[in-house]
């Protein structure tokens, strides 16, 4: 039962950071896949390192920490999404990366879908939300920017 200063209530969260390139979803999503490894060219901030644990990419078994999120892998289907399940206390739900492709372009979608808990999933996000938004932003131009190499 929520009380009055909303402990035991939650909150949806749904958020949505969209680029469009023109590459394929081969050579985007090895890319992606890549991020946390030493073959890492897309993650914008060395001072804030995307860390996941070592070997290949492994639903229920790898595992990610950035910017004070820590994230456990749900889903991955070669090509067409990475999704990641938060780990962090008081957010329930998945973030991850979804590619669609239109003739010649590739679209990168990262999502987040969550259902945050008072007060520790708000308080959560709204310490990582400006940064997570340009950490996205960050990685979408160096992620272009690996593209045309």
């Amino acid at each position: 039962m929520p009380t009055e200063n909303g402990a035991g209530m939650s909150q949806p969260l749904h958020t949505s950071h969209a680029r469009t390139y023109t590459g394929t979803k081969r050579r985007i999503f090895h890319l992606l896949e890549q991020m946390g490894t030493s073959g890492d060219h897309i993650w914008p901030y060395a001072s804030q390192p995307f860390m996941r644990t070592a070997g290949p990419l492994t639903p229920g078994r790898t595992e990610a920490w950035h910017l004070g999120i820590h994230a456990r892998l749900d889903e991955v289907v070669p090509e067409e999404r990475i999704v990641w399940r938060f780990l962090n206390e008081g957010v329930d739900g998945t973030h991850g990366f979804y590619l669609h492709t239109e003739g010649k372009q590739t679209t990168v979608e990262h999502r987040v879908d969550v259902e945050l808990a008072e007060p520790d999933g708000r308080l959560l996000w709204r310490r990582v939300e400006d940064q997570q938004s340009r950490a996205i932003e960050g990685l979408f131009e160096k992620l272009g920017r690996a593209l045309k190499r």
